[in-house]
């Protein structure tokens, strides 16, 4: 009766909008209600019929929806907003001129609009005068000369390196995706990056700048015990000298015991970050998926607190999370929908309408009929549900989320280091809502997540298992930022115009740039610029800076075409 009531009162041209209002009278009414199991059965049985209506009437489904402007209208490249505090400005300020320090100006100027992403690494520590890389990108807290690459300050030193960074927005097509996990070709697995978004780009360039830095070290060690030029603590000055800004330091084991009886130097060490160094993360924009679902908590704006020194951020608790409404994907994982990137009418979708078989093998019987499992109209976009079969690449803000579970280091470096690596903020660009970014990227894994340290297995310490002991499910501080990437001023709104045509990602290409400060490596493998990669074939793109495109390969030499970020170069 609540549903024909409201059908009946309400505008034809606004369906949607009707449901969403049944919705949330409905979670009125489940949360209110004194026998919940009877408000449950109403409301999982009205909300069935919604969506089953809105199946029926595809033509009621969301269309193209213009605006008129009037002359000399115009709005701004990005939405005013309010940043958390001092230090989120500054993780964004760093990233943003990295981003225009190793990507071309060519491609920027032809490309404002992007998803910029970047891991930065902050240093609070006591330190004397040092002097970085002439490569590397560094915010002060006292505001010295851009132009210095010293930093000279009192008994505190704050600073902020960006150790890995991407921009990018495409991601392949699960028909590349089968050929390449089904090909022949030998050892090209690995070779092709699936998906090229910021944030996951990012986070490959960091764990390769991990990679680079241990090399580092384990080849220093070897050197110094060649040359026995190890002190009575074992340090080493010249490997401090090296690379004094960074952020891992070898652990050694505990001597081992021989046949003899004897104890040994253990033969091999693990990493951990230096005392003082804490990792923090830097999107533009919400990342893709739950955080862009704007609904099932009570949002509210941004407030800046000048009360937060700069070189500092806030470590409040993260509110109780309530999970009122599995059933209409409150928690839901989603995966980057097929094709989204080029759109209806192509050779990924001809005909605009591609269906797909849908598997619900894998979802409990009693969650079968969630509305949320029904139907992927309510998601928001450029995402679907993984059992529709439209793509198996998981959104962003799901991948956030298990790397607040198990690290941002992944599994082939979680044997060399002895505890997992967190990040311990989160900034985010446009928008930005505090408590949907909190639920997306850790709270709703509460639960599913082991939060505490193992130090036993089985009633027995395990020394080799000793770098699994630490996982947890980590609560990073969720910062927004007033910094914005797309600097341009205003955009032309004049006449009329379809809703959000001003926000459109053109090129296939994506960057992704990763800190190297080895002196062991070659010339050739510094990094003063920034990889480009074919964002549709996953592959190195050579850009050409006097040409819109780059020379494009041959399909043959493409496979050894790899970015060093690529599973397969790891």
């Amino acid at each position: 009766s609540l549903l024909q009531e409201i059908r009946e009162n309400s505008q034809s041209s606004k369906p949607q909008f009707c449901d969403s209002v049944i919705c949330i009278v409905l979670d009125v009414y489940a949360l209110h209600s004194r026998n919940k199991s009877q408000a449950e059965m109403v409301k999982s049985e009205v909300s069935t019929n919604v969506v089953s209506e809105t199946l029926v009437e595809p033509d009621l489904k969301k269309q193209e929806q213009n605006q008129s402007h009037k002359d000399g209208s115009v709005r701004h490249a990005e939405k005013r907003r309010t940043g958390t505090c001092q230090f989120a400005d500054r993780v964004a300020q760093v990233s943003i001129e990295k981003y225009r320090e190793v990507v071309p100006v060519k491609w920027r100027q032809e490309n404002q609009q992007v998803c910029l992403a970047t891991i930065v690494a902050h240093f609070k520590t006591s330190l004397r005068k040092q002097t970085l890389p002439d490569n590397e990108t560094v915010d002060k807290v006292n505001g010295e000369d851009e132009n210095e690459t010293t930093a000279i300050q009192g008994p505190e030193n704050d600073l902020l390196i960006v150790m890995g960074l991407g921009v990018g927005t495409k991601f392949l097509s699960e028909e590349k995706i089968l050929s390449d996990a089904e090909s022949d070709i030998k050892g090209s697995y690995g070779k092709r990056i699936r998906d090229s978004h910021a944030e996951v780009l990012a986070r490959r360039a960091f764990r390769r700048a991990l990679t680079v830095e241990i090399k580092s070290l384990q080849l220093s060690a070897s050197s110094r015990s060649e040359n026995n030029n190890q002190d009575e603590d074992g340090d080493d000055s010249s490997c401090r000298s090296m690379d004094s800004f960074g952020i891992l330091r070898q652990v050694k084991k505990d001597t081992e015991p021989t046949t003899e009886g004897e104890m040994r130097e253990p033969s091999s060490c693990t990493y951990a970050l230096k005392d003082g160094v804490t990792l923090h993360m830097y999107t533009s924009s919400t990342p893709c998926g739950n955080s862009a679902l704007k609904k099932f908590s009570k949002m509210k704006r941004e407030k800046f607190d000048s009360s937060i020194p700069p070189d500092t951020w806030p470590r409040n608790p993260h509110p109780c999370f309530d999970a009122h409404s599995l059933q209409l994907g409150q928690c839901s994982l989603l995966v980057k929908k097929n094709g989204t990137k080029t759109g209806p009418g192509t050779e990924n979708d001809p005909g605009g309408n591609e269906t797909h078989a849908i598997d619900t093998s894998r979802i409990e019987k009693k969650q079968q009929n969630w509305p949320a499992n029904l139907t992927d109209d309510w998601c928001p976009p450029g995402t679907t549900l993984p059992h529709f079969g439209r793509g198996s690449l998981h959104s962003c803000s799901d991948k956030i989320c298990r790397w607040n579970c198990l690290g941002l280091q992944g599994s082939l470096l979680s044997s060399l280091l002895n505890k997992p690596l967190y990040m311990d903020t989160l900034t985010v660009g446009r928008k930005f809502t505090s408590c949907i970014s909190q639920r997306a990227v850790c709270c709703r894994a509460n639960g599913y997540c082991y939060d505490g340290n193992i130090t036993e297995t089985n009633g027995n310490k395990n020394d080799d298992d000793e770098n699994q002991n630490f996982y947890r499910l980590n609560h990073p501080s969720i910062m927004g930022t007033g910094v914005y990437l797309d600097d341009t001023g205003t955009l032309d709104m004049s006449n009329s115009k379809v809703v959000g045509q001003d926000v459109r990602f053109l090129s296939k290409l994506c960057w992704v740039w990763w800190s190297e400060r080895s002196s062991i490596e070659s010339n050739t493998d510094k990094m003063e610029n920034a990889e480009c990669i074919d964002g549709d074939e996953g592959l190195l793109f050579s850009y050409n800076l006097n040409e819109n495109l780059g020379q494009v390969q041959s399909e043959d030499n493409k496979m050894n075409e790899y970015s060093l970020s690529s599973t397969y170069a790891l």
